[in-house]
């Protein structure tokens, strides 16, 4: 159910956002959402408060913000990130025939942005949408090991950690020293660790401000994918590598030897 308050602030942050230059007052707008005055009041009070809208104490005018710019650049830099990323799915996928991802981290989570489904009938349980662990996944893992020392450390001790299955990596130890694993290699894996039955590999996309900008994975069965962990991470790598280098960066980072 569409909650109403929210659906009815959505409709004046339309209504600001269609207007000219001169913006809207509060009447204007009350007359474009089809709402009375003192809804539209309590409304934009919430937007101001929020710092979406702007109002001039003299004209009564209100205007969207910069804070709005900042959430559709948001929503860019992901269609872009999306559309340059699903070729290179596309042919890892057909490669190797096994469901590739697309990731980017949320917070301390993994949200999955694009999906392509191999042609196996045994397959595992995936959706764009979807969220997972850090810790737990290969794509997770990935993009911590291309964070700065510094936010790594910062994000680690926010994890709790919680077990996906009896493999999943449940301490900080255990998680550092898969991280620097990772480092080594130019890939992350999961072993059964998010899935019972599952595995992946996953590398990461390094931006041009050095930073990851998304991580993309080879998933399947363990039976399928558990002993092809290394050719499989070597083709991951070098597609993300490529994907990098598209968006301005330079590729992921070279296996460390720390």
């Amino acid at each position: 159910m569409v909650t109403r308050a929210l659906a009815r602030g959505l409709d004046v942050l339309e209504a600001l956002a269609a207007a000219d230059a001169d913006g809207l007052g509060p009447t204007a707008i009350a007359a474009t959402v089809d709402l009375d005055k003192a809804t539209v009041a309590r409304l934009l009070q919430t937007l101001v408060t929020t710092g979406y809208v702007t109002k001039d104490p003299v004209t009564r005018r209100c205007h969207l913000t910069a804070k709005i710019l900042r959430v559709a650049q948001g929503v860019s830099a992901r269609l872009d990130l999306l559309s340059s990323v699903r070729p290179h799915l596309r042919r890892l996928r057909d490669e190797l025939n096994e469901t590739v991802h697309l990731g980017v981290m949320e917070d301390l989570r993994v949200v999955y942005l694009d999906k392509l489904e191999s042609t196996n009938s045994i397959q595992l349980v995936s959706a764009v949408g979807q969220t997972m662990p850090l810790h737990s996944t290969s794509l997770g893992k990935a993009l911590l090991a291309a964070l700065p020392d510094t936010e790594l450390e910062e994000t680690l001790a926010r994890i709790d950690f919680a077990p996906r299955t009896e493999r999943t990596i449940c301490d900080m130890a255990g998680l550092r020293a898969e991280i620097k694993r990772t480092r080594q290699r130019g890939y992350a894996t999961d072993d059964r660790e998010n899935e019972p039955l599952g595995a992946c590999v996953a590398a990461a996309i390094i931006g041009a401000n050095g930073r990851p900008v998304g991580a993309i994975s080879v998933a399947g069965p363990h039976f399928r994918i558990r002993d092809h962990f290394e050719p499989f991470g070597q083709r991951v790598r070098a597609t993300a590598a490529a994907i990098a280098l598209e968006l301005g960066g330079t590729g992921v980072p070279s296996p460390s030897e720390e």
